[in-house]
């Protein structure tokens, strides 16, 4: 495991600077050196700011499910989640399995309870795309609109948005129904389980998997009646976003090419597209996606070039990603050496 995500990582860093290639390595490096390390350091504090405010949706979820833990463990635990996440091919895809296993590793919660807290959280940290990304939407067409023609565009992701919701309504609906065609699939699957590993094949028995659905189903209503702790958790992962906005107008700021606050949003809510390719933390797609945000929304009187935009996106995502997984990778070590949940004998 630890191999391939070596491997995917590379492979990622290696598309990265095929598209920086393409756009002109000495006209971004050219940008880069003009930045200020003085007003690029709030990028990383804007950094700090999401992880302490993602990890505090978590911390709220996981005391609705299970009881309530120290900030510092829930922090802990966010961290090497993240880390996990981040360097694993398909992470943002299939992260939340995984980042349930460490919730219930170090929390002594129910896997259950953990994956539920895990999926809510993820839940709340997603609405802030859409609710900033609509401001950012407002804001740059009530400057003069957009320097785009977006009408192609406008129908299928109106289409999307509405597809999303409808698939969680009509799927909470329907769970039931959901989680008896999730049994079947379970133990179809079971043969070809028990052929990679027969203890976890034996483990997949119809009572089983039934009793973890109904764990899951009950949290996860929980987690819904519990208006106050989720307006909180909510909040919280505004709050988070926001840290992504100051990231990114610092590092703009930071090469002499400060954002209007509307393109800064839209940018940032845009950026997200880049995670369609299948790399680790998105890496290239990512850099690729909100550097042409960056510069087909940035104002003329800004200046911008393609360069500069591919520099201001290297910068962010070296605030919000490279720092994450060293910030990440070095909490892992530190919470498998003090583990404060040893395993039992």
């Amino acid at each position: 495991m630890k191999r391939r995500a070596a491997i995917a990582v590379a492979l990622s860093v290696l598309l990265l600077a095929i598209f920086i290639t393409l756009v002109g390595w000495e006209d971004v490096l050219s940008s880069l050196e003009q930045a200020s390390l003085t007003v690029y350091l709030f990028a990383f504090a804007g950094s700090l700011l999401m992880l302490a405010f993602r990890s505090g949706v978590w911390s709220q979820v996981l005391a609705v499910v299970d009881e309530p833990r120290p900030y510092w463990l829930i922090s802990s635990v966010f961290a090497t989640a993240t880390f996990i996440k981040y360097v694993t091919p398909y992470g943002q895809v299939a992260s939340g399995v995984g980042n349930a296993a460490i919730v219930n590793r170090y929390t002594d919660a129910a896997y259950e309870e953990s994956l539920a807290a895990v999926v809510s959280a993820d839940v709340l940290n997603y609405i802030p795309y859409y609710t900033f990304g609509a401001i950012g939407v407002v804001s740059v067409l009530s400057r003069g609109g957009l320097p785009i023609d977006l009408d192609p565009f406008l129908l299928p992701s109106v289409a999307s948005v509405i597809a999303i919701v409808l698939i969680f309504v009509v799927g909470w609906r329907v769970r039931h129904r959901l989680a008896a065609g999730v049994v079947r699939l379970v133990l179809g699957l079971r043969s070809v389980v028990a052929r990679l590993s027969p203890s976890i094949a034996s483990r997949l028995t119809r009572e089983n998997v039934e009793q973890r659905l109904d764990g899951f189903a009950v949290t996860l209503e929980l987690v819904s009646k519990d208006r106050r702790s989720m307006g909180i958790a909510l909040l919280y992962g505004h709050l988070a976003w926001l840290g992504l906005g100051v990231a990114l107008y610092a590092s703009a700021a930071a090469v002499g090419t400060p954002l209007p606050v509307g393109t800064v949003l839209l940018a940032v809510a845009l950026s997200k597209l880049g995670f369609i390719i299948p790399t680790p933390g998105g890496i290239g797609g990512v850099e690729a996606a909100l550097a042409s945000a960056i510069y087909l929304l940035a104002p003329a009187a800004v200046g911008m070039t393609v360069a500069t935009a591919t520099a201001i996106a290297i910068l962010y995502r070296f605030a919000t990603y490279w720092f994450t997984i060293a910030l990440g990778g070095t909490t892992s070590m530190a919470l498998t050496i003090t583990d404060p949940l040893p395993p039992s004998e």
